[in-house]
């Protein structure tokens, strides 16, 4: 834990800073400023970069069973016969197992 002086033990402080001293250390925390912010910002691009693709990737989401009526975003998994299903492509109506557009994820048991 750090010690944080008062308030009280701050205006002390500061009251025994010259006037020209304190413009000196002003000018300082001013010139640092951008090049602090700069610096954060060049450093954090790339982790806001790949934030960006990894929430724009699809999700898994188990949808239970299928439903000819229901559209399925890439990333579904559906219960159809007894076995999961999954899809990469949008579709509606498109039965497991029927097309291309459904992998089969988990068999059913016997």
């Amino acid at each position: 834990m750090t010690n944080v002086p008062t308030p009280e033990e701050r205006r002390a402080i500061e009251a025994k800073v010259s006037p020209q001293r304190r413009a000196e250390i002003e000018g300082l925390v001013k010139s640092l400023g951008p090049v602090i912010g700069d610096f954060v910002l060049k450093a954090t691009a790339p982790l806001k970069e790949r934030i960006k693709e990894l929430e724009s990737r699809p999700t898994l989401r188990y949808l239970g069973i299928w439903d000819a009526s229901r559209t399925y975003q890439p990333g579904s998994f559906v219960t159809h016969a007894g076995s999961i299903w999954h899809t990469d492509a949008e579709n509606t109506g498109v039965r497991p197992g029927e097309s291309g557009f459904w992998r089969l994820a988990v068999k059913r048991g016997k």
